[in-house]
């Protein structure tokens, strides 16, 4: 059985008020967002969605039921911010993936209620003296959450240091789905990708992806939007300064060693935007990447 999100969250950890903030000891502090558009829940730890619910409608998001809400350790589930690099660190391996902004709190700078009901949500992030010793570059990150009938993310980063900064990053989506069998994902074909399951060997997408064991592709400089087509709806996600798709599901044989997936892994497919591989930016001193990604629900 999929728990609803907020009963899995209020179940572990604190919610917090979408209009006032307070932690306990021991406790992940969740913003728990409510208008006559949607539902959202959103950590502090990483400044992540956690859940978007359109009024009437189940969940784009899937949160994993067997998930800890441990502070310092990433949530399993929602839309991870995969930054300031993405997967491995090609320059350094030994360093944790998916960079460290993820791991850490994040700073709730302004929320704001529009006339047509939709709420902006703005989290600020910059990087302490210990993120500096394993990543040596001055920057600041800033993500703007839209909670309407869509969601949408936009995130902009900027290298504050005299030095050339090299970024890459991903907003890792782990997409709700009611199962694998027969689900596919529109907006790949005729693109190439590097195959994560085959030693990055690149190949060309032909048709439509549908998910059979364990899926690992990265499609580099890929415009447009995708759709995940699923039984009763369908997911489009559409994105600017965010070319690079990563698509993946573990398969159940990986996922039988993943603690916080196990059996849950037939639930959401990831389908990832973000800059990366071939898309890593450099940011000259001063400048600034804006990457805007939007999640909405069609019939």
């Amino acid at each position: 059985m999929v728990l609803d999100a907020l009963e899995l969250v209020s179940a572990t950890v604190k919610l917090v008020p979408v209009r006032s903030l307070f932690t306990g000891a021991g406790d992940l502090p969740i913003l728990e967002c409510t208008t006559a558009k949607c539902r959202a829940l959103i950590s502090l730890q990483g400044a992540q969605v956690l859940s978007f619910c359109p009024t009437g409608e189940d969940d784009l998001l899937w949160l994993s039921p067997l998930e800890s809400f441990e502070p310092g350790k990433a949530i399993r589930g929602g839309i991870p911010l995969c930054l300031p690099w993405f997967g491995v660190n090609r320059r350094e391996p030994e360093l944790p993936k998916h960079g460290f902004t993820r791991n850490q709190s994040w700073v709730l700078d302004n929320i704001a209620e529009s006339a047509d009901g939709s709420l902006e949500i703005s989290f600020l992030f910059q990087p302490s003296e210990a993120d500096l010793h394993i990543f040596p570059y001055f920057f600041s990150a800033q993500l703007t959450i839209l909670l309407g009938s869509e969601l949408t993310l936009s995130l902009s980063v900027r290298n504050n240091g005299d030095e050339t900064m090299p970024l890459s990053f991903a907003m890792h989506s782990y997409f709700a789905v009611s199962g694998l069998s027969g689900l596919g994902l529109n907006g790949v074909e005729g693109a190439e990708y590097l195959d994560n399951c085959q030693q990055l060997e690149r190949f060309t997408q032909d048709e439509a992806l549908y998910f059979t064991g364990e899926i690992d592709r990265v499609y580099e400089g890929l415009s447009g939007q995708q759709c995940i087509n699923d039984t009763q709806r369908n997911i489009v996600i559409s994105g600017r300064g965010c070319d690079t798709v990563v698509v993946w599901n573990p398969g159940e044989a990986l996922a039988k060693d993943m603690a916080d997936v196990g059996p849950h892994f037939s639930e959401y497919v990831c389908v990832e935007r973000g800059m990366a591989f071939a898309d890593e930016l450099q940011l000259a001193p001063g400048q600034q990447h804006l990457a805007v990604m939007t999640v909405a629900q069609a019939r």
